[in-house]
C-alpha cells in the first residue's frame, strides 16, 4: 500500500517539505540518487518446487534498497479476475479484470515493493515481453501486465532506491518454470507484518514488529493443478492453524508468542481501554495471485478470487483493513475439463492453500551472534569511533564509552534507534557488535586497506548501510 497523501495533516505536509529541502545537500553527498543499483537474479535459498510448465517465475532485487520484484509470466496468456479488499491499494491495470472478458489477456502478473514507485515495474515488464515478442516477428504484439505493489519503504529502511523498470526487466528475463522462491526473496525482500498492535513509536517497540516475506502452495487434484502465491506485507499478524501467533519479534524466529484470543485480549483497544493512535508505519499489504488450469467462466473466476481472498482473514488478523491494500489476482489457462472438481470446491483448496502460502511467507531468522566474554581493547575500538551518514541525513556517531563502543543516532531514527539516545554495542563473535536493545540488531563495521569506510546494520536481506565520514 502507498502511503496515500491526503491522510497526511497540514502540519505533517509542511514539516516533510522543510525536511525534504533541509537534507537534500546530504542527500547528493551521500551519492545515492547517483547510484546505478545492479539487479539480483538468483534463486538462491528456500524454494517452492512445482509442476506448472505454462507460468515462469522470476525475482530481481536490488540489494541496495533492499527491495524486490517479483513477476509471473504466462507466455500464452491467462485469463484474469481480481478482488480488491483493502482500503489503500496500489495496482497496475487491475479495473481491466473487472469488465468480465473471457478472453487471456494476461500474460504477466507482477508484485514489487517502492510503494507507488514500484509501479513501474510492470511497466518495464511489459517493455521487455514487447521485446521478446518483436524477436519472434509479432511487432503488434500488446502485453496484459497487471500489478501492485507493497509499502516497504519508510520507517524499515532508510534507502529510497526502489524497484523500477530495469528490475521489473530483470525479474521477465531471469523467470523460469516450476520453482518459487520463499520467504525475504522477489517483492517480499523487506515486506513486514503485525505492526497494528504496535501503538505509538520508539525503538523498543518496534523490536516486536516482526519481517515477513512472500510464500506459496501448490497442489495437483486429478487433472486440475492449483497454485497460491503471495506477498505478506500485512498490518495484521499471520497466525496458524491452532490459532497462535507465528512469529512476534524482529530479530528472533523463535519466541514463545501468544494466541491469537489470547493477543486481542490484552490489546488495549479490544479490551475496552482507551488507546492513541499515532503516526508510525502504516503502509501494509498483502498481494496474492491465485493460479489454474481448470476452465473457468468469468463468473467462476471471480466468486474464486472472491472466496480465496475472503479465507485469508484466518491467516492474517486483522486483514484488509482500512490501511492495507489487499489485492488478489484469480488467472487460469484455462486447459482443462474436471467435472469431479466443482467450482466451490476448487474455491475450498485455494483457500486452504493461501493459509499455507501465507505461513511458508516467514523468512528464517538468523541466530544472534554469541557476545564475547570480554570486550576487545579500547586501542582497538578507537578506530571504530567516528560518524556514519546513513540515506536521507542521519548521523550515526560512534565512541568509545568506558571499555565499550557506543553509538548515537541523530535524525530520524527509523525502527532501530531513537534519536539523541546512547546504546552501547557489545562485541560479538566474528567481528560484529549487537546493540544493546530489546532488539538486539547487528552492527558490522566494513573495512578496506585497513581502514573502516562505513558499517551495515543486520547484515543479512534486511541490510541498511552506512557510509563512514571522510
Amino acid at each position: 500500500m502507498p502511503r496515500t497523501p491526503h491522510r497526511l495533516s497540514r502540519g505533517w505536509r509542511a514539516r516533510i517539505v522543510v525536511l525534504s529541502l533541509a537534507v537534500m545537500p546530504l542527500v547528493v553527498a551521500f551519492g545515492q540518487d547517483g547510484v546505478q543499483p545492479h539487479p539480483r537474479v538468483d534463486k538462491d535459498g528456500p524454494s517452492l518446487r512445482f509442476d506448472f510448465p505454462e507460468m515462469r517465475i522470476g525475482v530481481a532485487e536490488y540489494d541496495e534498497g533492499p527491495t524486490g520484484t517479483t513477476v509471473f509470466y504466462f507466455p500464452k496468456g491467462v485469463k484474469g479476475a481480481v478482488d480488491v479488499r483493502g482500503g489503500s491499494p496500489g495496482t497496475v491495470n487491475a479495473t481491466t479484470l473487472m469488465n468480465a472478458y473471457e478472453a487471456k489477456m494476461v500474460q504477466a502478473v507482477v508484485f514489487s515493493g517502492g510503494s507507488w514507485y514500484g509501479l513501474s515495474a510492470a511497466t518495464g515488464v511489459a517493455n521487455g515481453i514487447k521485446e521478446l515478442k518483436a524477436k519472434e516477428g509479432n511487432v503488434d504484439f500488446i502485453a496484459g501486465v497487471v500489478g501492485a505493489i507493497i509499502y516497504d519503504v519508510g520507517w524499515r529502511r532508510y534507502s529510497r532506491i526502489t524497484p523500477d523498470d530495469r528490475l521489473g526487466n530483470a525479474a521477465l528475463r531471469s523467470a523460469t518454470a516450476g520453482s518459487f522462491p520463499l520467504g525475504a526473496r522477489g517483492a517480499g525482500r523487506f515486506a513486514m507484518q503485525g505492526r497494528y498492535y504496535l501503538r505509538g513509536t520508539g525503538a523498543d517497540r518496534f523490536a516486536d514488529w516482526p519481517h515477513s516475506g512472500q510464500g506459496g502452495a501448490f497442489r495437483t487434484i486429478g487433472p486440475t493443478k492449483v497454485g497460491v502465491f503471495t506477498v505478506v506485507n500485512a498490518l495484521g499478524t499471520i497466525v496458524d492453524r491452532d490459532g497462535r501467533v507465528v512469529r512476534c519479534k524482529r530479530n528472533t524466529s523463535n519466541a514463545g508468542c501468544p494466541t491469537i484470543a489470547e493477543k486481542l485480549k490484552g490489546f488495549a483497544p479490544i479490551a475496552g481501554n482507551t488507546a492513541t493512535r499515532t503516526e508510525g508505519p502504516t503502509g501494509n499489504t498483502t498481494l496474492t495471485l491465485v493460479v489454474t488450469n481448470q476452465k473457468l467462466p468469468f463468473w467462476a473466476l471471480q466468486r474464486l478470487a472472491a472466496q480465496v481472498h475472503g479465507s485469508m482473514n484466518r491467516a492474517i488478523q486483522p486483514f484488509a483493513t482500512e490501511d492495507d491494500g489487499d489485492v488478489l489476482y484469480a488467472v487460469t489457462t484455462d486447459e482443462i475439463e474436471n467435472p469431479s472438481l466443482s467450482y466451490m470446491d476448487l474455491s475450498v483448496v485455494a483457500s486452504e492453500l493461501a493459509w499455507d502460502a501465507v505461513l511458508s511467507s516467514l523468512p528464517e531468522v538468523a541466530p544472534p551472534p554469541a557476545l564475547l566474554d570480554r570486550q576487545p581493547a579500547s586501542d582497538r575500538l578507537r578506530k571504530y569511533a567516528g560518524t556514519y551518514e546513513l540515506y536521507g541525513g542521519s548521523e550515526l556517531s560512534v565512541t568509545v564509552d568506558a571499555g565499550f563502543l557506543a553509538a548515537t543516532l541523530k535524525g530520524e531514527g527509523r525502527a532501530y534507534f531513537d534519536a539523541n539516545r546512547k546504546y552501547r554495542l557489545r562485541a560479538a563473535a566474528n567481528g560484529d557488535f549487537v546493540v544493546d536493545s530489546p532488539a538486539g540488531d547487528v552492527v558490522r563495521f566494513v573495512e578496506s586497506a585497513g581502514r573502516v569506510t562505513g558499517l551495515t546494520l543486520n547484515p543479512g536481506p534486511w541490510a541498511i548501510s552506512a557510509r563512514a565520514r571522510p
